[in-house]
């Protein structure tokens, strides 16, 4: 499916407590799953760029369901090497600031 239809999907069909919400891109197109608590979950090879959320989705907000949305491709994005999601060194102290 392509990007703008993923959101209204995960909202049709939400993760609950103790599942996991997997999301993967292959190109432009995206595909994801609800996986059970306990169940294995691993990516497959041929993703471009995936992402596992253990959360709670905002089901009830929609702002906030599509901010998290963002953030969670966002993140799965910059594990590709093309967006800087601001992180720092391991021997920087606690807590790190702008």
């Amino acid at each position: 499916m392509h990007r703008n239809h993923l959101l209204d999907a995960i909202v049709a069909a939400p993760p609950s407590g103790g599942e996991l919400l997997y999301v993967a891109r292959h190109g432009d197109e995206y595909v994801w799953e609800r996986i059970p608590e306990g169940a294995p979950a691993s990516p497959p090879s041929e993703a471009d760029a995936w992402i596992f959320y253990g959360g709670t989705w905002p089901t009830d907000d929609p702002v906030a369901s599509a901010a998290l949305f963002e953030d969670l491709l966002a993140e799965m994005e910059s594990m590709t090497g093309g967006i800087d999601r601001c992180r720092w060194p391991l021997d920087e102290p606690w807590p790190h600031g702008h």
